[in-house]
């Protein structure tokens, strides 16, 4: 079992002060999400999925039994995935001049990818993250679904609590899952999170279900100097296990 461990970027108590440029980004008023279809095309797509698929055998198994305390931001959520790191189409995706233009058409935001990207793969029965907000480094997370098989039973989805955005995450856990909106994402779909700001988690998959995502995290461009620095310091690996 993988101990519980204190990642960078953490923020062990909630305060909701975002900067005026979230407060004022379109991705902030359509309530700190949206999803998209066609974010890139099907040969994209499948090439992306190809890259995830060659990945996936040297990516590691992410298990953690229990959550810890955090209530604001990172920290170390309970979680049964695999994950592996980004190849070269992930990063030219994500990181290139098209995709900043997106956002900032999009979103309203001007962001900088802070890592090369990952996948996850739910791809065993009973395979979650729970509750959680990213690290500091990741303001904003850009997840693709690259493949969303159906199981025997209720499927695993991405359900975020919009409802909660100013509250700490005890508040939100004590509400429960009903009071969250389950994002059900198809192959090809993208959603664009404040995941920083909005509580989300991946509830367990089913027997017979997978589901493959591709992932990289943003921060977003502020004139406040509040937030630690990012550039280079922050290890893809730390990315890897905190922006799901």
């Amino acid at each position: 079992m993988q101990a519980s461990v204190e990642l960078p970027g953490t923020q062990r108590n909630w305060v909701f002060d975002p900067p005026p440029e979230v407060l004022a980004s379109r991705l902030f008023a359509a309530g700190g999400y949206f999803v998209v279809s066609g974010l890139f095309d099907r040969a994209t797509l499948d090439e992306l999925r190809a890259e995830a698929e060659a990945a996936r055998s040297e990516g590691a198994r992410q298990v953690l039994a229990e959550s810890d305390g955090v209530e604001g931001r990172g920290g170390s959520p309970a979680r049964a995935f695999r994950s592996g790191r980004g190849g070269a189409l992930h990063w030219g995706l994500h990181g290139s001049p098209d995709m900043q233009a997106r956002l900032e058409e999009w979103c309203g935001v001007t962001a900088m990818p802070t890592g090369s990207g990952s996948f996850s793969y739910y791809e065993q029965p009973g395979d979650f993250l729970s509750l959680h907000r990213d690290i500091l480094q990741c303001d904003m997370a850009v997840i693709t679904c690259l493949s969303a098989s159906v199981g025997d039973g209720p499927s695993g989805e991405l359900t975020v609590y919009p409802g909660f955005i100013r509250e700490p995450l005890s508040t939100v856990r004590a509400a429960g899952p009903r009071y969250g909106t389950v994002v059900a994402l198809q192959p090809g779909h993208t959603i664009f999170l404040l995941g920083g700001l909005v509580p989300h988690e991946v509830t367990p998959t089913c027997a017979g279900q997978e589901r493959i995502v591709a992932i990289n995290c943003f921060r977003i461009e502020t004139s406040s100097d509040r937030k630690p620095p990012v550039a280079e310091t922050m290890p893809d690996k730390v990315l890897e296990t905190a922006c799901r």
